[in-house]
């Protein structure tokens, strides 16, 4: 199963877990030449091109300096953290009462950037439409019983439960770091940037994972159906007896031939 073709997994993901959105692969390039395709010539934030991504079924790329959202372009590792945020600064007023509290936040707001500039650009496309070369990491909107499923199929294994940034700070981009860095899956909480430019859903979270692991969730998620018959949408109970206003219960006399 693991090496089954990307789209024959994309395809069986989604039936099965119904999503109502595509799955996005993400790639991360140390030279912006390597880019598969230009980026558009006007600024952009990530959380717009996986939508587009994920929505439109389009492909596109990204630079740090046809950027805008700072943060964004920080925890992807495009640019090096600036002060402003592992100081704390920027969440003032905004996230947290003092500088230290915001300190803090930031610092749990997972970064590449911490440790400098490490990437120059990034492409984002449908996970199918990778023909030549893998993505780094996939990307995968749910709501929160679709989520339980994810989850079920990552400890499958092994028990281990999968990390949630409950930071709900640049949630898409942190995510894509952490699970290109750590190679391991994270959920995270969509932010308000991500709502507001990315057309991320109330009901949505949003769950990373390198793709690697892609092979092995998906291998996971047919052991479950073997064992449950069933991932999503979760059966209601139903073998039990209702009870009904006696006006619309079954009554002896409505059993007599007449």
């Amino acid at each position: 199963m693991a090496d089954l073709d990307k789209s024959l997994m994309v395809k069986r993901l989604t039936e099965v877990l119904h999503l109502d959105t595509g799955i996005v692969g993400i790639k991360l390039y140390r030279d912006r030449k390597d880019l598969p395709r230009r980026p558009y010539n006007w600024k952009v934030n990530i959380c717009q091109l996986v939508s587009a991504a994920r929505y439109q079924g389009k492909a596109s790329s990204g630079t740090p300096d046809l950027m805008v959202c700072a943060i964004g372009a920080a925890c992807t590792g495009l640019i090096k953290t600036p002060e402003r945020f592992t100081s704390g600064k920027a969440a003032l007023g905004r996230y947290v009462a003092d500088v230290e509290a915001g300190r803090r936040f930031m610092a749990n707001t997972y970064k590449l950037g911490d440790n400098g500039k490490v990437y120059d650009a990034i492409y984002i496309a449908p996970l199918e439409s990778y023909k030549t070369e893998d993505p780094d990491a996939v990307v995968i909107y749910a709501n929160p019983a679709q989520m339980m499923r994810l989850i079920h199929c990552c400890l499958h294994e092994t028990g281990e439960p999968v990390k949630a940034d409950t930071v709900a700070e640049a949630a898409l981009c942190s995510s894509i770091g952490f699970a290109v860095k750590e190679q391991k899956p994270i959920i995270g909480f969509p932010c308000g940037g991500d709502r507001t430019f990315g057309g991320t859903q109330k009901d949505e979270l949003v769950f990373v994972a390198p793709y690697n692991m892609l092979g092995t969730l998906v291998e996971n998620m047919e052991s479950l159906l073997m064992s449950t018959g069933q991932l999503y949408p979760v059966a209601p109970f139903n073998n039990f007896t209702p009870v009904m206003v006696q006006s619309y219960t079954m009554q002896p006399e409505d059993l007599e031939e007449k």
